[in-house]
């Protein structure tokens, strides 16, 4: 593949917080890889998600704002999944007026991470403008690490629900949500685009650049539970929607015990500890 229109990656960008022994803690901050020794609390959540993740082509996470999604996606499950031959691809789209169109900015975005993780087989088979499903599906084109080792793409869109916000911000943005969700669904269900099809019936030589029973990427979007919603207002174009949800729920006393108190050592006492599990009995949960 070949390199889109460069875009910035500010909204990719990873809050870098500092912690160690006698700092374990991140507050209001999300855990990333590099802190992801101090994130504790939600193995079960992470196991799940990555069995869903890994059966089928989107899944998609919801919770309530706070709970940690961030945390979840990019201190439990992206690495995880990394070790098991996965390309974590962060994507938040900008949908200012004067940046690249929002598939312009994912393809820049599979590109920068697909380089720091290794090489694709067929250089230069991308091309300008094209879809994201035609991107991902070159014939023979694969992304390898350094081994030799065939990769698996796996484009991750936290903070969906701004499609449902700043996308609607205005006419221009409006056009550009609708135009990625309508190009995100055919890469979601796997459904070579209109546009595609027209010009295959035009000219068959034009079927022979991509292989149609290619699935070997995966989609995760991650959003806020009050915006589900607004994203069954998509199911028309992508009812692959409904189909693989996970709910991520408040801590249980045991959850919120580990996660305060392996991070802290010897920093929390027996008796801080005692009151937290206390605290959380007191709480209720969905």
């Amino acid at each position: 593949m070949t390199s889109p229109e460069s875009t910035s990656d500010e909204n990719n960008s990873i809050d870098a917080v500092t912690l160690d022994p006698q700092n374990p803690w991140l507050g209001l901050f999300s855990y990333t890889e590099e802190t992801l020794a101090y994130f504790h609390g939600r193995d079960e959540e992470t196991a799940e998600l990555a069995r869903r993740v890994q059966r089928k082509l989107l899944t998609v996470l919801f919770g309530q704002s706070g709970l940690g999604k961030t945390s979840l996606l990019r201190a439990g499950l992206v690495p995880r999944l990394r070790a098991e031959g996965f390309c974590p691809v962060y994507v938040r789209v900008d949908y200012a007026p004067d940046s690249p169109s929002p598939s312009e900015q994912i393809k820049d975005a599979i590109l920068k991470a697909s380089t720091a993780a290794g090489y694709w087989t067929q250089a230069g088979a991308a091309v300008e403008g094209e879809s994201l499903w035609e991107f991902m599906h070159h014939r023979g084109d694969l992304l390898r690490d350094a081994d030799g080792r065939t990769l698996m793409p796996l484009l991750i869109f936290d903070q969906f629900e701004e499609v449902f916000t700043l996308g609607q911000a205005d006419d221009v943005g409006r056009k550009r949500a609708r135009e990625f969700l309508e190009d995100l669904a055919d890469l979601a269900e796997n459904r070579p685009p209109a546009k595609l099809e027209a010009r295959i019936e035009d000219d068959d030589a034009a079927a022979e650049d991509f292989d149609f029973a290619r699935a070997d990427y995966r989609i995760l979007i991650a959003l806020r539970e009050d915006y589900l919603a607004h994203l069954e207002g998509v199911k028309t174009i992508m009812p692959s929607i409904t189909q693989n949800r996970m709910r991520l729920a408040r801590m249980n006393g045991a959850q919120a015990l580990s996660a305060v108190v392996k991070p802290g050592g010897k920093l929390v006492s027996q008796e801080v500890a005692e009151s937290i599990r206390r605290w959380k009995r007191l709480q209720v949960y969905d």
